[in-house]
């Protein structure tokens, strides 16, 4: 069966008319003001939600997928020899300070291996597996959007995220404050099934540091 791509899904949904509508990407608070996009979080989030946490969430959806889109749609496969090698190469680095990273073309999806990585959208939510990061760096180069969807499948229809924006160095010190070892697993046998479980913004920001540094080789 053939992987399922989670800008499949939302291309279908909002056609290549809308993408093409919107244009040329400003910032990403800016990109959430444009008419096309405030039309399209009123079908999603309708109401009082248009304006609150719900509107946010969508809205940084629409913005990493659109800049995905104009980018010219790349994604990098990370296969699970790359993965161990990156967190080698983590574990190694013990904490120290990372060179900031560069997204390629500045807009890019990574896919990692399926049901390798676990996270929650929230702390009393289900555990689901992480597909892959959308990454948006902003054109002055001040930040970097990151977007993981998690349980992606192809019964779903959908998926979930978990979005973080944050400047170039918050990647490049992540590592000081994530756990060790690195990833650790906390799903029960998560140790036996060679997981990895994500816990927070830092260990999210630190994967994509690593991610980035492996596919920039």
């Amino acid at each position: 069966m053939t992987r399922p791509h989670p800008f499949d899904l939302i291309h279908d949904a909002l056609s290549e008319a809308w993408f093409a509508e919107v244009g040329d990407v400003p910032g990403r608070l800016q990109f959430q003001q444009l008419e096309p996009v405030q039309r399209v979080l009123g079908q999603l989030a309708p109401g009082e939600a248009a304006v609150g946490a719900a509107a946010e969430e969508y809205g940084t959806l629409l913005y990493a997928i659109h800049r995905f889109w104009s980018a010219g749609r790349h994604t990098m496969e990370l296969d699970r020899t790359i993965v161990d090698r990156m967190l080698e190469d983590g574990g190694k680095a013990g904490g120290r300070a990372a060179p900031p990273p560069t997204v390629p073309g500045g807009a890019c999806y990574v896919q990692f291996p399926e049901r390798l990585f676990w996270a929650r959208i929230a702390p009393d939510a289900t555990a689901e597996p992480l597909d892959g990061l959308f990454l948006a760096a902003s054109e002055d180069g001040l930040e970097i959007t990151v977007l993981a969807v998690l349980g992606l499948r192809p019964e779903r229809g959908g998926f979930s995220q978990v979005a973080v924006t944050a400047p170039p160095q918050d990647f490049a010190r992540a590592g000081e404050f994530a756990r060790r070892p690195l990833f650790a697993p906390v799903l029960e046998g998560g140790d036996r099934a060679g997981v990895r479980s994500l816990l927070s913004e830092a260990e999210l920001l630190l994967l994509t540091s690593l991610a980035l540094a492996q596919v920039g080789r």
